[in-house]
């Protein structure tokens, strides 16, 4: 039995756990083969992984001899298949598939013992760009995992009463992401929940210098003020008249423009999902224009896209004024949930989902509204459908306040996901921009990754302009060609040469899997 452990660096052990010399190629292939857990990698891929540059045949050739060579070093068979190749279980185990299988069964204390360090770290393969590429994109893919899975885990401390190890994992959190607003809020928090109100308030102060140092602007929140709200001296925002109408019960999410809470509307008793603008960016909008731009977009009804109920201004207790906004609160996932869930999502669903959004975009660009933040936390997936939501916000937040609201430092839109010409500030955005967007989402969901990626949104933007998208089919051959033409069509970096309209995009996904 051999073990290969990736995170921290790269290793290959025996069953004694004394280190086995391997060539870095031969490392390289059974990490991008481990990678895949139990799906397998075909030989296209790992040739294009290992071998980009070369001419086709000399590539395969060179594959196979490297695969010899594997099996005559550690075993005839610790591949199963011949394509894809897969591990054998029985010969070797690699910490990257005990980390899946761990958040698979939601154990993320298991997940953060396996988690060593940064996926590589310290390793390198000459010659071989794409697989430096493909390092970089799981490095960070693997980092935000195990982010994710420490939040878990602190949740979990939390509903458990253990104290220090919910302090602990945001600790940890904060080493990560020094300028996190959720993070030095959860460990402030955290050391609140303990009782340990100076250590509470010496890391709001401590964060808070960091942050104007760091960025040169104020926090967006002012935690030396949440360590007194919990202390009960700030009361916690409630109807104060018949005119507002809205309880605030949890908050279920927070994004850079927006908190999103978890509300009761209590004239129509029902539940609902109520977002707050934060107070930078509202102090930033002229208010009645954008409440003005809100009542226009609240008249678009259509099966896929998210209705606005209403919007308005709530009084807050502490004597400041938030502007909100109301949409119904979905029972289903987002679509960014569900590709963290199974990667890869089969053909036939990804068109489907795409199409239905095509067909929303294609109402409201009939009505002269762009979306412009098309991505898969903005698609919501109920049984039997999607939804579009937050349709219309980016482009009120513009109207009423795009240029204060850049130069206070927010970005209307997703680097990921943002159209060459969002991305270079065109002033010149139509609904060909959201087909781009929608393109960006589409490959992201075949697969298992969005087209452009990188350690920060400057690099991810300086790709979007430039970089060729990687071919769709390199990755997953499954994709039919027809398929691979339309996506690759509304991912031009013109807007000329992308798809004229989403209704033709629509028309275009239904004809590839004809």
């Amino acid at each position: 039995m051999f073990r290969l452990q990736a995170f921290g660096g790269l290793t290959l052990a025996d069953s004694s756990g004394a280190p086995v010399a391997c060539q870095r190629r031969r490392l390289a292939l059974l990490t991008l083969i481990a990678s895949a857990y139990d799906r397998g990698v075909t030989r296209d891929k790992l040739v294009a992984h290992l071998w980009a540059e070369s001419p086709a045949d000399p590539a395969r050739h060179a594959l196979e001899q490297l695969v010899y060579a594997v099996r005559r070093q550690l075993a005839e068979d610790v591949f199963l298949g011949t394509d894809p190749l897969r591990l054998n279980p029985v010969r070797i185990v690699s910490d990257l598939a005990e980390f899946r299988r761990a958040l698979d069964r939601d154990d993320p204390a298991e997940a953060m013992v396996l988690y060593r360090g940064p996926f590589l770290d310290g390793f390198y393969l000459t010659e071989a760009p794409e697989f430096e590429r493909w390092t970089e994109e799981e490095r960070v893919r693997l980092a935000e995992e195990h982010a994710r899975a420490l939040h878990r885990l602190a949740r979990q401390a939390d509903a458990q009463g253990q104290k220090t190890v919910e302090i602990d994992c945001w600790r940890k959190l904060a080493t990560l992401d020094p300028l996190g607003e959720r993070t030095a809020l959860g460990l402030v928090r955290a050391l609140a929940g303990a009782g340990d109100w100076a250590g509470a308030l010496q890391q709001a102060r401590a964060y808070d210098a960091r942050v104007r140092q760091e960025l040169a602007v104020p926090p967006m929140t002012d935690l030396t003020a949440e360590v007194e709200r919990l202390r009960g001296t700030v009361a916690v925002t409630r109807p104060s008249s018949e005119r507002q109408r809205y309880v605030l019960e949890q908050e279920i999410g927070r994004g850079a423009l927006a908190t999103v809470h978890r509300a009761r509307d209590c004239k129509l008793n029902r539940a609902v999902a109520l977002k707050l603008l934060r107070p930078q960016v509202s102090s930033a909008t002229d208010l009645r224009r954008f409440l003005r731009e809100i009542s226009i977009i609240s008249g678009l009804h259509h099966p896929h896209i998210l209705q606005l109920y209403d919007s308005g201004t709530l009084e807050l207790e502490d004597g400041r004024t938030a502007t909100y906004y109301v949409m119904p609160l979905v029972r289903g996932e987002s679509l960014r949930d569900r590709l963290r869930r199974e990667g890869e999502l089969p053909v036939d669903d990804a068109v489907a989902i795409a199409r239905e959004v095509a067909d929303a975009l294609s109402y409201a660009h009939a009505r002269g509204i762009v979306h412009r933040d098309v991505k898969p936390e903005n698609i919501l997936l109920e049984p039997g459908h999607a939804l579009v939501s937050d349709f219309g916000i980016a482009f009120a937040l513009d109207a009423a306040g795009g240029e204060k609201l850049s130069l206070s430092g927010f970005s209307l839109g997703t680097p990921g996901y943002m159209s060459p010409e969002q991305a270079g500030g065109s002033p010149r955005i139509d609904g060909r921009s959201d087909l781009y967007s929608l393109g960006c989402v589409l490959y992201e969901m075949l697969a298992g990754a969005p087209p452009f990626s990188g350690a920060t949104a400057q690099a991810i933007v300086a790709r979007h302009l430039s970089d060729p998208v990687p071919p769709l089919r390199t990755v997953r051959p499954a994709v039919p060609v027809a398929l691979e033409r339309v996506v690759l069509r509304a991912l031009a970096k013109l807007a000329a040469d992308r798809f004229p309209t989403a209704e033709q995009l629509g028309d275009a996904l239904r004809g590839a899997l004809a």
